[in-house]
C-alpha cells in the first residue's frame, strides 16, 4: 500500500497562478475520486479532445460544489500511466482513455468552492478559462 498524498493545502481563486486563458477542465467526480488524486497525484481514465493547464474536480453527491484544483503536468495513455495500483484495478479504467498527471504540490483544495447551481450537465469534461473560474459565482457561471 502506498502512502497517499496531501494536498499542498488550501487556496482561494484568487491566488491561483496563470493567465486568465489558461484552459481549465472541470470534471465530476465523486468523494471516492479524490482518494485517486491522493494516491497517484492525478486524475485518471478520461477521454478529452484538449489539453488543459488546470483540473478543477466538482465533488457531487452531498457536496455539490467545484472544490479542488491542480496544474496539469503531462498527460498520457492510460496503458502508459505509472500509477500506485495496476491499472486494471481502478474503476474507470479504459485503454483508450488518459491519465493527467499534476505538478507536485499544485492540487488545492478551494477556501471558495464553487457551489452547483442547476443548469449544467456534467460530462467527463467541460472547459472553461481560469478567468472564468476565478469569477464565477456558481457552476452556471463557469461554462
Amino acid at each position: 500500500m502506498s502512502a497517499e498524498t496531501e494536498f499542498a493545502g488550501t487556496v482561494t481563486r484568487g491566488e491561483i497562478e496563470g493567465e486568465d486563458d489558461d484552459l481549465v477542465a472541470v470534471a465530476p467526480s465523486r468523494k471516492e475520486g479524490v482518494e485517486f488524486i491522493r494516491e497517484n497525484n492525478a486524475w485518471g481514465f478520461v477521454r478529452m479532445n484538449r489539453e488543459p493547464e488546470y483540473v478543477a474536480i466538482y465533488i457531487s453527491e452531498d457536496v455539490q460544489q467545484v472544490k479542488y484544483i491542480g496544474k496539469v503536468r503531462e498527460i498520457v495513455d492510460a496503458d502508459e500511466a505509472e500509477l500506485a495500483r495496476p491499472v486494471e484495478e481502478y474503476e474507470g479504467y479504459d485503454s483508450g482513455k488518459k491519465v493527467l498527471f499534476f505538478e507536485e504540490d499544485s492540487v488545492y483544495e478551494l477556501e471558495d468552492p464553487i457551489p452547483y447551481e442547476n443548469r449544467v450537465v456534467f460530462p467527463p469534461f467541460n472547459y472553461t478559462t481560469l478567468g472564468e473560474f476565478k469569477s464565477a459565482e456558481s457552476t452556471d457561471g463557469l461554462f
